[in-house]
């Protein structure tokens, strides 16, 4: 819905605008209407529909090292790893960090803790979310990740949106 006091198009059903906080359960949302197959699957579908086994994350709590998360990767085929303190979600840590914040500009030693590398406070998604929210978060924000609450716990990838759409067209 677009935002009448900023003009922000916010996804369909949210009652707050993301940009302007303004309260939008007051103002009527028209209706999606779409002849699209793909459109209105994502839109339907939540993200409990289409995570897979190999969705389930890779915990590790945020004093282990760069190097020991790195090896757990690789040992586990894994593109990422959620960082939990206690119960608590506080970081995630994906290939993409591992190249601009341990190899980039000012390199990370290896053996310094994976809090000094994860990206903090990651945005969060409900498994009940549809995946037209997943998609909105990570094109909104930059990501190519994202984390889904629930048990269990799991990180859905844009690969992993990619081939729900693909088998969708099949």
């Amino acid at each position: 819905m677009k935002c009448p006091a900023c003009g922000y198009t916010n996804l369909p059903g949210a009652s707050v605008c993301e940009n302007c906080s303004t309260d939008l359960t007051y103002f009527e949302e028209p209706k999606i209407v779409t002849e699209s197959k793909i459109e209105k699957a994502i839109m339907k579908d939540t993200l409990d529909h289409i995570c897979k086994e190999k969705s389930i994350a890779i915990k590790v709590t945020p004093t282990m090292s760069i190097r020991e998360v790195i090896d757990l990767m690789l040992k586990n085929q894994k593109c990422s790893v959620v960082i939990m303190e206690e119960e608590k979600i506080v970081g995630i840590f994906t290939e993409r960090s591992l190249l601009k914040r341990v190899c980039g500009e000012s390199p990370i030693n290896v053996d310094r803790p994976i809090s000094e590398a994860m990206l903090c406070d990651p945005e969060i998604l409900n498994s009940n979310n549809c995946v037209a929210d997943a998609l909105h978060m990570m094109e909104a924000g930059g990501y190519t990740y994202a984390i889904v609450e629930g048990n269990p716990l799991r990180v859905l990838n844009i690969k992993d949106i990619l081939e729900y759409i693909i088998e969708l067209e099949v």
